[in-house]
């Protein structure tokens, strides 16, 4: 089976499409171009693992959004504070490890995992 992006895999729990090779260069040149993965994967209909997997196969470098000096600082305070890595990440938008990147950018150490035992 075959539709307007390229093969179609039948044998699968889930239809995969494969990307023509045309398509991919295209993908690729756009990631590179700074387009958002997420905006990649809707216009391409794939996953957006797939977008950064056609990226690392054309020989790209990952890309990693930048948090902004304001955000970097917000995070850092907000974890100093006692609020956890994914307490934060959620309060900003941002995922865990934007925060604890953002944390040891600004100097701080990340405070052991797990449950903490009251009063402590």
């Amino acid at each position: 089976m075959i539709d307007e992006r390229g093969p179609v895999r039948q044998n699968s729990r889930q239809s995969q499409t494969r990307l023509s090779v045309s398509n991919r260069a295209e993908l690729a040149a756009e990631y590179a171009e700074g387009v958002p993965v997420r905006e990649l994967a809707r216009r391409f209909n794939v996953h957006r693992g797939t977008v950064r997997e056609i990226a690392r196969s054309a020989g790209l470098a990952a890309r990693r959004p930048e948090l902004s000096d304001a955000i970097r600082q917000d995070a850092a305070k907000l974890y100093a504070g006692g609020l956890t890595l994914a307490q934060v990440a959620a309060r900003l938008a941002v995922s865990n490890e934007a925060v604890r990147s953002a944390v040891i950018a600004s100097g701080g150490t990340i405070r052991a995992g797990g449950r903490r035992r009251a009063g402590a």
